[in-house]
This record gives C-alpha cells, structure tokens and sequence, in this order.
C-alpha cells in the first residue's frame, strides 16, 4: 500500500467502524442474535455443541470470547432450556435473565461487545477487499473497491449483527484470494493462510462447501495451463490444512458433548423433516468430520422449506424471482451501474484467468444456487456477492476518466453511493433504494430479516418514554424481552412468546398498539391455521376434512409445488362459501391488523418495523 493511501484507507475504515458502532447500539437484539450468543458462550464454556448446530461453530465462539474470558455471561446447566437444547429460551434468559424472573439484565452488557467482534471481522472484509482490488487493478482500483465495501448498507447491515452472514462473506473473500495468490506465487506461507481461510470459511457456514467446486476449478484449469501437477497437489495440502481446521473447531472430538453428556436427536429430526440423505448418515457413521458438524449440515439441507413473503404473498416453497428481486431492491443503484460496469471491464481488460475463477465463477455459482434455493428469508444471504463485486468495480479506476461521458457516469455514482449511505445511516438493516419506495415502502416487497427482525423493541421503549409511558398493547414479532427496556405493555401476540403464562388480549377501541411490520402484513399469524379454527369452531368443517388440506399442503410442499391457500380449497372442493370464508375472516387477528393498516394512519414509529395505531 502506498503512504499517501494511508490516510484514505484508514479513513473509510473509521467511517465504517464509526457508523458500525453507533449503529449497533441503538437495536435491540435480533432474533437469531438470541440463539448465537448464548450458543457461542456455551461452546467456548463448556465444549458442548448441542446449542444451534444448524450452524457452525466459528462464528458464534468468536462474538462470545470477550464474554467469556471475562466471565460476564451466565446460564444455569439444571435448567430445562439447557437439557432440552432449546436453544431460543436458552439464549433469552442468557442474554435477559430467566422469564420468570421480575429482575430483568440488561442485554446490552453482553450484545454490544459481541457484536464489536463482528465489526472487526467487517473491519478485515474491508480490508482483504482493497488487498485484492490492488493487486489486480492498483491503487485507485484498490480505493474505489474499499469505498464501495465500507459504504454499502448490506455489508454495514450485517458487520453489526452476531450473525453468520457477515462471517460468511468474509470466509468467502479470504478463501478465494489466498488460494489465488498462492497459485500466483506459490510458497508454504500462502499455502497454509489458505488452508487456515477455507478451514475458516467450513467452520463458519454451510454455503462455505460451494468453495470446494471453485478451488477444484480454478486448480484444474491452473494444472493444464502448466501442465504440472502441482496446483492440484498443493489444493489437496490446502485441503489438509482446512480439514484439521475443521476438526479444530470443534475440539477434535467427534461427539456433541463431552463424555458422551448429550446426544443429537436424530431419529426426531428424521420424523419431522423426512429421511436423511443417505451420503451424510455415511460420512457420519465413517466419522469423517465431527457429529455436529453433519447434523447441521443435515438440518440446513432439511430446511429449505421456511415460510417466506414476497410482494403481498406467503409461500413455504419459495420463488426463483426471490433473490434477484431482493438484490435489486436493497441494492443502491448507483453500486448496480458500478458493478455491472465493472464486471464488463474486468472480463475485458483485467487478468482473465484470475477474474474469471476467482471473481466470475463464484458470482455465477452463488447467484446460480441462490435462485434455486427455496430458503427465501432474507437478502442477507446474498452477501458474499458485495465484496466480489467490489473487488470487480475496482476495474472502473483506472478507465473512468477517458472519455467525457465515463466521468460523468462514475462522479455521478460516486455521488450516488455517498447519498444512499448518508440516507440508510443508521437503519442499515431496513434500507430499500428508490425502486422499493425507500425504508418505509419496502414492506409492500420483503419483510422478515429484510426489514423486521425485532431490531426496534429498544427504540419503542424511547418512544414510550418520550410520550409520558403511556401503556402499549403489543404484538411483537423478535426474540428481544420487552421487560428488560421497561416497556410497558399487554400482550396481544408475542411470535417468539417467552412468557405463555401472560395473558393475551384484544386491543380495543381507544388503545395504543405497537405492531411489528411482520405480523401487521399477517407474515407468521398463519391465516390458513387460523381460520381453519375458526370454521371448526362454527361446525362448518371436522377435523377430518381440515386434515385433507394439510396433507395436501405437506406434499406439496415436500415437491416442492404451490399449494392453494385454505378458503382458496376450502371453496373449491364446495366445503365453503365465499359468505362463509369472509364471515370467518371477520374476527382473525390477520384481519383486524390488516383493517387497520388500510384504514388507520400510524400515529407513532419506532424505527422501521414498528408501527403505533390507536385503535378506533
């Protein structure tokens, strides 16, 4: 790097960890922040991986270690939570206190410094993307690819959450550049930081194995360019090197737990998700990589089928157009024109070779497997594609100021991406560009982890503190305790509900109620269900009958089919009217909140996934 870049480099770097920062703390804990802290703690605590292992380790253990090393997180090894592996309320009462106790721990004490181990992994992305960027197209390539990455609101997103996509991204981008250099100039150096990344890349998420087939590639297409054997007998060192890695992570031991103290349940997965696929019960009866490693690798390929909603619809099978709609909506488009425009110029003028395996085939591949994936949660796991494409755009340096017309272009996106950052700061998680109607009209595309993830409980507690504590009643989707910010609240529905015993209740006429965007849009209400109960308890359908519908549903779904939504069947097959299915309709929570979304104006916000109405 050359000294006059010191300044400017160290400067985006302070932006993002500055903005990372003050960012983090105003959001209440996110719903898988809940599981993977608690998660991590109890790993490095205890050598138990019998917490999330739907996930990796690595990740989780590294948000935990300024925990435990200075012992300021606990949870109780008699509790019910623990010997069940029940993860959720696990993590609640580590990160809250138990539910049932009236003193409530403050979660920022344990959130904030583990979600600053997360910054500093996004502090290294920055940083490997403008190492990379320098070496394929200089210094100005290297600066305008770091300004991209520290500026983009999906990497800021995510460097600020105790979450495997940050990580991930970073597994990615480490893993292909040290294998790349090391193919470039081979030495036991290279070769071991590249084992150490793509060990690093397996322990942190599944999605990581896609590196296996990219550094077979580009190894293959190395060896027959030299006509040597090396590239594929170093890639099987660097192979080596990652499998140990893999085994580190989880204390070289194949069981869950030490001395045998608890078991994966298996057999009870298989009875709810179907039959494992025969190659892993394989790889786990020969040992080959540790219990839980396989088992989550087992989870994550059962649970493609989640509940998803794109543009005003629920579906659990998911849609092709899911992912490229959510690239294009939470993308700022000025880093669209940039890097479309630069993935031109890098197939064109850069090292093609090297652009072609390290940055094109991954972008391919990635987006290729992400359109088929039924997983269709969150823009979040797209990820890894940002720093590629940034590491691509770098491409542009070097040619933008040729010609009049290419700098106007590249200023005016410059410009552009310097508008969306200061317009998404500090709500990085919930930015939509212009297309999607910004923040507040992104719901009417994608909601869940795209834009409510319970990240604004902490923000109504100040909304209720500013208008004197005036009570709330609150249907809150988020795995954040409401006690511990002191909101005062009655329940109406609690997504992730920690504390049954509460009684629920109905807002009525005159009542303040706060409603995360998830449930106000009926996302996790499950209508279906609650209208099949509502035409059971009216003696219009039997059990029976209900039962046709949800077998029919569950095949469809294991075929991975549309189904027809309740009355749309139930109208059909001539078991219902159409007076009937709106009758029953007429007292659903799903109603009454979509009544008032098309009826009322909020009178409040918190953030930009919670909504106040007063109830007329």
């Amino acid at each position: 790097m050359a000294r006059s870049d010191v300044p400017l480099v160290c400067a985006f770097l302070l932006v993002f960890t500055i903005c990372g920062f003050f960012s983090l703390a105003g959001d209440a804990a996110t719903s898988d922040e809940t599981a993977h802290i608690a998660a991590g703690y109890s790993y490095l605590e205890r050598g138990d991986f019998r917490m999330n292992p739907e996930h990796p380790p690595l990740a989780k253990m590294w948000a935990a270690l300024p925990l435990w090393l200075r012992g300021a997180g606990r949870f109780d090894e008699a509790s019910a939570a623990w010997a069940a592996a029940d993860q959720w309320r696990f993590g609640f009462a580590f990160l809250n206190g138990p539910a049932e106790d009236p003193i409530r721990r403050d979660p920022d004490r344990l959130l904030h410094p583990a979600r600053a181990m997360i910054l500093a992994l996004g502090v290294l992305l920055c940083l490997a993307v403008h190492r990379w960027a320098a070496a394929l197209w200089g210094r100005e390539g290297a600066l305008l690819a770091l300004a991209l990455c520290a500026l983009s609101p999906a990497v800021l997103a995510h460097a600020r959450l105790v979450t495997t996509d940050l990580p991930a991204a970073l597994g990615f981008v480490a893993a292909l550049w040290t294998f790349a250099r090391w193919l470039g100039k081979p030495s036991w150096v290279r070769l071991g930081l590249a084992g150490l990344a793509l060990g690093g890349a397996l322990l942190v998420k599944f999605t990581a194995l896609l590196l296996l087939p990219l550094l077979g590639l580009a190894a293959g297409i190395w060896a027959l360019r030299s006509r040597s054997a090396r590239p594929l007998l170093g890639l099987a060192a660097i192979g080596l090197v990652a499998y140990v890695v893999l085994w580190a992570g989880y204390g070289f031991r194949f069981a869950p737990a030490p001395h045998g103290a608890y078991s994966l349940p298996w057999d009870a997965m298989a009875e709810r998700e179907g039959p494992h696929p025969p190659a892993l019960l394989r790889v786990r009866d020969l040992h080959l990589v540790p219990e839980a490693y396989v088992y989550g690798l087992t989870s994550a390929l059962h649970d493609e089928t989640r509940l998803a909603y794109l543009h005003g619809v629920e579906s659990v099978v998911g849609w092709r157009s899911y992912f490229p709609l959510a690239f294009l909506l939470k993308t700022p488009l000025p880093f669209l024109v940039l890097a479309l425009w630069g993935l031109v110029l890098a197939a064109w003028r850069g090292p093609r070779r090297e652009v072609a395996l390290f940055l094109l085939a991954p972008l391919a591949l990635y987006a290729l497997v992400s359109v088929h994936s039924r997983l269709n949660i969150g823009h979040r796991h797209l990820l890894p594609l940002y720093p590629l494409l940034c590491v691509a755009a770098g491409a542009i340096a070097a040619h933008a100021r040729r010609r009049w017309l290419e700098r106007s272009i590249f200023y005016a996106c410059l410009g552009g991406i310097a508008l969306s950052f200061g317009l998404a700061t500090p709500g990085y998680l919930s930015y939509f560009n212009v297309l999607a109607g910004g923040a507040r009209g992104g719901w009417r595309w994608l909601l869940d982890s795209n834009l409510d993830w319970g990240q604004d409980l902490k923000r109504l507690a100040g909304w209720q503190r500013a208008h004197g504590d005036v009570p709330l009643d609150l249907a809150y989707f988020g795995t954040a305790d409401p006690q511990a910010y002191g909101i005062t609240y009655r329940k109406v529905i609690w997504v992730h509900d920690f504390r049954p015993q509460e009684q629920t209740i109905r807002p009525a006429s005159g009542d303040l109620l706060a409603v995360s965007l998830n449930l106000r849009e009926g996302l996790y209400l499950e209508r279906d269900r609650e209208l099949a109960h509502a035409v059971f308890d009216r003696g219009w359908m039997d059990n029976a009958t209900i039962r046709r519908y949800t077998d029919l549903r569950l095949a469809r779904i294991r075929d991975a089919i549309p189904y027809p939504s309740f009355p749309e069947w139930a109208v059909a097959e001539g078991l219902l009217t159409e007076a009937q299915v709106q009758a029953a309709a007429e007292d659903l929570l799903s109603t009454f909140f979509a009544h008032l979304r098309d009826t009322q104006r909020p009178v409040g916000r918190a953030g930009d996934s919670i909504v106040i109405y007063r109830v007329p």
